[in-house]
C-alpha cells in the first residue's frame, strides 16, 4: 500500500509549553479518505496545517514524525516545504472567501492552476454544480454566495491535481442538496485522480458518507481512530457517543403582540437574483423565523439588506412601525443598535490584527454600553473564557470566531438578531450551546431571523419559516413535511 501521509507520536506545544496536540498517530493511503472530528479548539486545523509544516507562530514540534508525500515535514528545508505545498498538496480552509483574491474574477483565479485550458475549467465547474457561462466566470468573489465561493475555491485547488487534498469544514454553509452533490463529485474525482482526502469537520452524516476512516480529537488528544462505520456502530469515547446521540433543545413559545419588524414586498433589485421573489413577512418579539433555501437564492442578501448594508432595495422595512432607511448610515443610533447581524463568515468580519477584547470593547463603546467586566460578560454569554479577550482572531478556531462574532452582535443589546448560518462552522456540542443561548434570548423577548441550511437546527428553536425556492416564498411552519421534502434537508 502506498502511503501519502504517515504520522507517528506527533506532539506540538504552544509558547506556554502546553500540548496543542499530544501523541497523534494515523496513516492515509493513496485514494483513501480520513476525517478529523472534534469540537471547536480540539486541534483539527492545527493537525491539518502541521502536515504541511505550517505551525502557528510560537508553536513548536515537541516529538514524533510526519511524512507527507515522501517529505519528512518536520525536518524539511523551506524549499522542500514550498514544493510540498504548491506541487503535491492542496488546502482549502474554513473561510472560502479568504481562499479567493477579492480583485480577481472567477476565470482568472481558476487559470492560476490550469493556464488557458477552458474545457478543463468548465468541466470542473460542471462537476461541482457551478455555472460555466461567461457571465459567471466574470464575477468577483463578493458577487458570489458563500456556497458558491466555497465551490469555486474547491475547483481552484482541484485543478492542481494534488496527491493530498485537505478540506477544512468543506460543507459548512451548503444546503444538503449541494452538500450531497459535492460529496458525490468528490468521490468521483477521487476515484478518477486517486488523491488522498483529509476532511476536517463536524458534520457526522457527511463524514459517514465519504470518509473511510475517522480520527476523533478532544483538547489535542486522540480519543478514537479506525474504520468510520465501526466507530459509528460502537463509539467508545463519551464525546463521540454524545455527538451520535439525539440532542434536542426546547423550542421557545412565540411572544404575541404587534410585529417588531415588518417587511413588505422587499426585493434587492439585483438582476442576478431573478429567482428571488418579492418578500413580505413580519417578526414578533420572542419569535424565531427560519429563512431557508438553496445556496445563491439571496438569503444573505436579505440579511445584509435588513441590517442596512446592502442598499438600495425595493419595498419597505419598518421597525416598531417606523420606516427603516435602506442605508444604515441614515438610520438613527437607536435603529442601528436595534438590529444586529451575525455574518456567515466570521473570519471576514473580525479585524485580524485586533484582539477579541478590543473588538468587543469597541462595539460596547459605540453604543455607550460599556462598564467594568462587560467584555468578560459577553464572552461568558457565548461560552468562551474571559482570557480569550487577549487573543487575536487567527488564534481561534472557526467555531470560536463565530461565537466572538455573536458576542459582538449582542454588545448593542439588539431587539432583532439576524443570524446568517451561525451554526454552520460549529461542531454538534458547540452548535447546541449557541442554540441554547438563542433560546434564552428568545425567552427574553428578542426576535431572531435564523438563516440556515440546517433544518434540524431550525426545528429546535424556530416556530415558523420562510422557504425560498424557484421563484416562490413559502411562509409557514418550518416543520411541514412538504418543505422538508422540497428542500431535501432531513438528516
Amino acid at each position: 500500500m502506498l502511503w501519502v501521509v504517515q504520522v507517528s507520536g506527533l506532539t506540538i506545544r504552544n509558547p506556554q509549553g502546553d500540548a496543542v496536540l499530544q501523541d497523534i498517530n494515523f496513516e492515509l493511503a493513496t485514494g483513501g479518505s480520513l476525517a478529523l472530528i472534534g469540537g471547536s479548539g480540539a486541534g483539527k486545523s492545527t493537525l491539518g496545517r502541521a502536515l504541511l509544516g505550517d505551525l502557528t507562530s510560537g508553536q513548536r514540534h515537541a516529538g514524533g514524525q510526519i511524512i507527507c508525500c515522501g517529505c519528512e515535514v518536520l525536518q524539511a528545508t523551506p524549499r522542500q516545504l514550498r514544493q510540498l505545498r504548491f506541487r503535491h498538496t492542496a488546502w482549502l480552509g474554513q473561510d472560502p472567501a479568504q481562499e479567493l483574491t477579492p480583485g480577481m474574477s472567477v476565470r482568472r483565479q481558476l487559470n492560476e492552476f490550469h493556464h488557458g485550458d477552458a474545457s478543463a475549467i468548465r468541466e470542473m465547474l460542471s462537476s461541482l454544480g457551478l455555472p460555466q457561462d461567461d457571465a459567471f466566470l466574470q464575477r468577483f468573489p463578493h458577487q458570489l454566495s458563500g456556497g458558491q465561493c466555497r465551490r469555486v475555491a474547491l475547483a481552484r485547488v482541484l485543478l492542481k491535481r494534488p496527491q493530498l487534498l485537505i478540506l477544512d469544514e468543506p460543507f459548512a454553509g451548503l444546503d444538503r442538496r449541494h452538500r450531497e452533490q459535492m460529496m458525490a463529485e468528490l468521490r468521483q474525482l477521487q476515484r478518477q485522480y486517486r488523491f488522498a482526502l483529509l476532511l476536517i469537520g463536524h458534520q457526522l452524516n457527511a463524514v459517514a458518507d465519504i470518509a473511510q476512516r475517522m480520527l476523533v480529537l478532544h483538547n489535542g488528544q486522540q480519543l478514537e481512530y479506525g474504520d468510520t462505520r465501526q466507530l459509528f456502530a460502537t463509539p467508545k469515547s463519551p464525546l463521540l457517543q454524545a455527538w451520535l446521540s439525539h440532542v434536542t433543545c426546547s423550542r421557545p413559545v412565540t411572544t404575541e403582540g404587534e410585529p417588531l419588524l415588518r417587511v413588505t414586498h422587499w426585493h434587492p433589485g439585483d438582476s442576478r437574483l431573478t429567482a428571488l421573489p418579492a418578500l413580505s413577512f413580519a417578526l414578533h418579539p420572542g419569535q424565531c423565523l427560519a429563512v431557508t433555501g438553496p445556496s445563491g437564492i439571496g438569503k444573505s442578501t436579505l440579511a445584509r439588506s435588513l441590517a442596512g448594508l446592502n442598499p438600495p432595495h425595493q419595498g419597505a422595512i419598518t421597525l416598531d412601525d417606523r420606516p427603516l432607511a435602506s442605508d444604515v448610515r441614515r438610520r438613527s443610533r437607536e435603529q442601528q443598535r436595534a438590529i444586529a447581524l451575525v455574518p456567515q463568515d466570521p473570519a471576514h468580519s473580525l479585524h485580524p490584527l485586533r484582539s477579541v477584547g478590543r473588538q468587543l470593547q469597541q462595539a460596547l463603546d459605540r453604543y455607550r454600553l460599556s462598564h467594568p467586566g462587560s467584555v468578560a460578560a459577553l464572552l461568558h454569554q457565548v461560552g468562551l473564557p474571559g482570557d480569550y479577550a487577549r487573543r487575536l482572531p487567527r488564534e481561534l478556531s472557526g467555531g470560536e470566531q463565530q461565537r466572538v462574532a455573536l458576542a459582538r452582535a449582542l454588545a448593542g443589546q439588539p431587539s432583532v438578531l439576524i443570524c446568517d448560518e451561525v451554526t454552520s462552522a460549529l461542531d454538534v456540542l458547540s452548535a447546541r450551546t449557541i442554540l441554547q443561548l438563542l433560546s434564552q434570548l428568545l425567552a427574553q423577548g428578542m426576535a431572531v431571523l435564523f438563516i440556515t441550511h440546517d433544518l434540524p437546527a431550525a426545528r429546535q428553536i424556530c416556530t415558523a419559516g420562510l422557504h425560498l425556492s424557484g421563484g416562490d416564498a413559502d411562509l409557514g411552519a418550518v416543520f411541514d413535511k412538504e418543505i422538508c421534502d422540497d428542500f431535501n434537508m432531513r438528516d
